[in-house]
């Protein structure tokens, strides 16, 4: 998880093969009303903070049209609603209601996630097509069920345990927050095994 991560994880396999597309994919949080397992397919990806990275172009990553248009008609043959317009990538998970808000406004966005930035500068720099597919699996007006940023590092992880631990509520709440990953992860994986389906019978 993660912007640096995610730069790594693209550097690594770069080199091994050609590379036909580069597809940013998995969970995003929601900052205009959706619903749960709703389809992000954007436009464009910024970056919160080009800091976070150091080498993320501050200028707008524009997604393939091409692959964009192909995960749209995917989305209506699985009935799929679909964000499109910005998604901004962050380098902490953004856990109060509020601050989606916030971000929303700012950077006119209407999803976020915490890699695609880094995806979509390594395949721009490459020459490599690329756009995003993810899902929605928490709504911009909840707040997640604590600080989950706790948990990504070694010396507050204790920390956060015992958030849990000492808060039953957070139980109920973290039980929420896994339903609505579940329902995510169904409703992505059914888009892409009709989207790959497709891809297959247009080559």
């Amino acid at each position: 998880m993660g912007l640096v991560n995610a730069r790594a994880a693209c550097e690594a396999v770069y080199p091994k093969r050609p590379w036909t597309v580069f597809i940013s994919s998995g969970f995003a949080g929601a900052l205009v009303p959706s619903r749960i397992g709703d389809v992000v397919i954007p436009e464009q990806v910024v970056c919160a903070d080009s800091s976070l990275m150091g080498s993320v172009p501050d200028s707008p990553i524009v997604c393939s049209a091409r692959y964009r248009q192909h995960a749209y008609k995917t989305a209506q043959s699985s009935e799929n609603a679909v964000l499109s317009g910005r998604l901004v990538t962050v380098g902490n998970i953004v856990w109060l209601a509020r601050d989606k808000l916030a971000i929303g406004k700012a950077f006119d966005a209407s999803s976020l996630d915490m890699e695609s930035a880094a995806i979509g500068t390594m395949a721009t720099r490459r020459g490599i097509p690329f756009f995003v597919v993810r899902s929605i699996s928490d709504r911009a007006e909840e707040d997640l069920p604590l600080d989950l940023n706790l948990f990504r590092r070694p010396d507050t992880f204790v920390q956060g345990a015992w958030a849990v631990a000492t808060t039953p509520g957070k139980w109920s709440g973290l039980n929420r927050l896994r339903r609505q990953k579940n329902v995510a992860s169904a409703r992505l994986a059914q888009f892409f095994e009709i989207f790959f389906s497709m891809t297959e019978n247009d080559s």
